[in-house]
């Protein structure tokens, strides 16, 4: 595409458009060559946009002295990010079924759906219309997939699961297993047999090798919107809200409800039966142990630092409680 197509095709209006290049790469403002455009977020970074060797940039304001194309847009990191849909579009997968795929005789299929090698498909297993389903994924029986769902490479899907429209679970994933629950009985561990379901409402983007375990009566819930990073553990019975973002390594422990709109930073833990309100952050490798009220961001975490130094921290940490008493007595 060309400049002036790229910026018609926003609406948008391009200035200082001495010469119509024909747009090839979409690149960073730091990495762009020639034929490439780039974006700028904040104009106050307006000396990046000085040093780039972009052919467009992508401004919400024009920028005085710049050489290059500028084509104006409310929002140049988002349209930027729409750009890239358009420049590389996914390709579908033709509608087909393995010959090397198992499925039951009394699955239900919709139309235009493919199903790879090696697929493995159980009986009562409902399929929407427009489904991907790559090769080496397992499906247990009683599950329903809806439209437009796409199952990368070794997704595994126990029975009983229930999968909303535009899902897409990344490979390695596992939905479904049997939540960690045991009781003990004559000095050993006994499992709970978990009996529960697993639900994904519509929207949801699951990452590569994240587990989602059923409850063990009722149901763990995936609402609309949300997105879950790789390696993300979400124990039985907990519920996610709607639009909420879990960061890599993540993990929930049972009965956890977290609620709408929520943001929870790279390697969060959360204790069980934690109630979490809507639009809370959690900034990252902070441990969740009681209840966190609505709106607000929490945090716990401990920065990395020298060695030598965090060993006279610890030091000082672990005579708190001594030190505490003798003002408090001083008080």
């Amino acid at each position: 595409m060309k400049i002036s197509q790229i910026a018609k095709t926003f609406n948008a209006k391009v200035i200082n458009l001495k010469r119509d290049t024909k747009i090839k790469g979409l690149k960073s403002i730091h990495t762009a060559q020639k034929g490439d455009i780039t974006f700028l977020t904040d104009k106050n970074l307006s000396h990046l946009a000085q040093k780039t060797k972009a052919s467009a940039i992508f401004v919400k304001e024009p920028i005085e002295n710049l050489n290059i194309p500028q084509i104006i847009v409310e929002n140049p990191q988002h349209t930027f990010y729409k750009l890239i849909d358009i420049f590389y579009p996914d390709k579908p997968k033709k509608a087909r079924k393995a010959k090397t795929a198992k499925i039951s005789k009394n699955t239900k299929i919709g139309k235009n759906v493919y199903i790879g090698d090696y697929t493995i498909i159980e009986k009562n297993v409902e399929i929407g219309n427009n489904v991907t389903i790559y090769p080496h994924t397992y499906i247990g029986e009683n599950t329903k997939i809806g439209d437009d769902v796409i199952l990368y490479p070794r997704v595994t899907i126990y029975k009983d699961t229930y999968i909303g429209n535009r899902v897409i679970i990344h490979s390695g994933a596992v939905i479904g297993a049997d939540g960690f629950g045991y009781y003990r009985e004559n000095n050993q561990h006994q499992k709970i047999k978990h009996i529960g379901k697993v639900i994904i409402e519509d929207d949801v983007e699951i990452g590569a090798n994240t587990t989602i375990d059923r409850a063990m009566l009722d149901e763990t819930i995936i609402k609309k919107g949300a997105k879950i990073d790789n390696l993300v553990m979400i124990a039985h019975n907990c519920i996610v809200g709607e639009r909420t973002i879990f960061a890599g390594q993540v993990g929930l422990a049972g009965s956890t409800e977290v609620g709408d709109d929520v943001i929870l930073a790279g390697q969060v833990g959360v204790a069980d039966h934690i109630k979490i309100g809507n639009n809370v952050i959690v900034t990252g490798k902070s441990g969740v142990w009681s209840n966190l009220e609505a709106g607000k961001m929490y945090g716990s975490n401990i920065p990395a630092m020298e060695w030598s130094k965090w060993k006279r921290v610890l030091a000082v940490l672990l005579k708190l409680p001594d030190i505490y008493k003798k003002i408090k007595k001083n008080l």
